[in-house]
């Protein structure tokens, strides 16, 4: 009896150790991995794409650290601005480096500047999520300067994060079943703009499709999925 107790107790201990060790990764997940998003008007018209490449995937214990370099392109596929970002599963959570959602529309002015950037990362919810379950808030502080020049303060805060359900994309990379999210985002520099998105995210994929409203709910643009290399 005593054995069986104690194999008992050491299969519950291995498989809480497995189920905190691994999670859902919501992008590539082999070094190399290549991927590209394309980001539209709401009359359909392209306005820059995005690049991905997983440079590098570290397991250190219990967490497992994703690397990621992105490169933003405008209309015409000039280059504007290059940024490297991590995310990470840790505990059976998945999470990106706020760093993420610094587009190259935002950063394309002050791409010569130093940036100071601070923030939370941003917890993804597993696949079998609930409708309706509820994130937790994330937020992302810049400081941009140059020598001689006051910094400029920007803020992007997401709040009101929430699994809507799922939902089966299919884009130029594939049909992909996707976790549907949506939240509330508040950018401020200078001024305060308030928007809504809703994202289709897959697993071992990422990010298929990502839409933009303003306040009032009119569609002020979104990104597409449009190439993945693996």
């Amino acid at each position: 009896m005593k054995n069986l107790i104690l194999i008992f107790v050491l299969i519950s201990f291995a498989f809480t150790t497995y189920a905190q060790n691994t999670c859902q990764a919501y992008l590539p997940t082999n070094k190399g991995d290549v991927w590209e998003m394309s980001t539209y008007s709401p009359k359909n018209k392209l306005t820059g794409k995005v690049s991905y490449e997983l440079l590098d995937k570290v397991v250190e214990g219990n967490e497992t650290i994703y690397k990621v370099k992105n490169i933003c392109y405008d209309k015409k596929e000039k280059e504007i601005f290059e940024n490297n970002f991590e995310a990470k599963c840790k505990d059976g959570v998945f999470e990106f480096d706020m760093a993420i959602f610094m587009s190259g529309e935002m950063m394309q002015s002050y791409n010569n500047m130093d940036l100071e950037i601070n923030g939370t990362s941003l917890e993804m919810p597993s696949y079998d999520s609930k409708i309706g379950t509820n994130l937790k808030d994330g937020n992302l502080d810049m400081k941009i300067g140059a020598d001689g020049v006051m910094p400029i303060k920007m803020s992007i805060l997401m709040t009101n994060r929430k699994v809507e359900g799922k939902e089966q994309m299919t884009t130029e990379a594939g049909t992909f079943d996707c976790i549907v999210m949506s939240q509330n985002i508040k950018t401020k520099m200078m001024i305060s703009i308030e928007s809504n998105t809703k994202d289709w995210y897959a697993e071992n994929v990422g990010l298929v499709r990502s839409e933009s409203y303003n306040k009032k709910g009119k569609l002020t643009g979104y990104s597409v999925l449009t190439k993945l290399e693996n």
